[in-house]
């Protein structure tokens, strides 16, 4: 009995290198097959339970993460997701540019909030949000026992997501 090499497998009979030979090949493969949907599954595991600003996935989660900055008095990341370019409209009607939005929400204090029939929709490289904005703050000019509808674009800036536009308006209740 010799041992004969069937392309770096060691057999005892050089007939069973064609019976081996595929079926080593087929393991290997599924092996491969294997890894790969791990791979994709891992990959695609969804939108991550408790989103930050790294490892948010979406517009609606960039928005919520606003909101939350906001609420929690954390103005630096308020200021990094705000566009130097920046127009935020309030339900009362008043225009504010970048800084100005910063004031009007500094001076507020949000206590809560909520958000409602979220939708978000891509506008070419931006992403538009709508959605029912409630919350509680001390200012109650800012906002309505209804709820306010909201519109808000946010831009891919140097791959960082940075809200460019939000339009508030009072929901008129019949």
């Amino acid at each position: 009995m010799t041992l004969k090499l069937c392309k770096s497998v060691f057999v005892v009979e050089p007939s069973l290198c064609a019976t081996l030979w595929p079926l080593w090949l087929e393991l290997a493969m599924r092996f491969i097959l294997t890894l790969m949907t791990f791979a994709v599954i891992a990959g695609c595991a969804g939108e991550p339970k408790h989103p930050t600003w790294k490892n948010a996935t979406g517009a609606e989660q960039h928005e919520r993460l606003m909101w939350q900055a906001v609420r929690d008095k954390d103005w630096a990341n308020v200021e990094r997701h705000l566009s130097p370019t920046f127009t935020g409209v309030t339900a009362d009607g008043r225009l504010f540019d970048r800084a100005g939005w910063l004031e009007q929400w500094k001076s507020s204090e949000m206590r809560e909030f909520s958000l409602g029939e979220v939708q978000t929709q891509p506008e070419g490289i931006d992403m538009k949000v709508t959605y029912i904005f409630h919350g509680q703050t001390s200012a109650k000019a800012l906002l309505t026992s209804s709820g306010l509808r909201v519109v808000s674009v946010w831009q891919d800036v140097r791959g960082r997501w940075m809200l460019s536009a939000i339009s508030m308006t009072p929901i008129q209740t019949q």
